[in-house]
């Protein structure tokens, strides 16, 4: 038989392990005007995750791209225009993208 011990110290470590888990993607914030709570996404991290599992659109790869480039990561930033070009027609592409890509070539 389980004691309640061992029940309160698995559902302590589940919740603790839920908060960790949860805490990766987002961060809570309070606002300086009306301080409220605010709840702040790393775009980043879910657009890659969200590629990961499959789904994409035109945006993700060029945010992605984008993003990397400007923090000069430019082997990350190829391999998501790389990506987009791959999968995607010129014409649905942004021009900014197709600058930045051909300064990656």
């Amino acid at each position: 038989m389980v004691s309640k011990f061992n029940k309160f110290i698995f559902f302590t470590f589940s919740f603790i392990l839920l908060v960790t888990l949860k805490a990766n993607s987002q961060s809570i914030v309070y606002d300086s005007i009306g301080q409220k709570k605010v709840a702040l996404v790393d775009v980043r991290k879910t657009y890659e995750r969200v590629i990961d599992k499959g789904y994409a659109s035109v945006e993700m790869f060029e945010y992605l791209g984008t993003y990397y480039y400007k923090d000069k990561d430019f082997q990350k930033s190829k391999l998501y225009f790389d990506m987009l070009f791959k999968k995607y027609k010129l014409s649905q592409i942004s021009q900014n993208s197709i600058e930045l890509y051909k300064t990656l070539l």
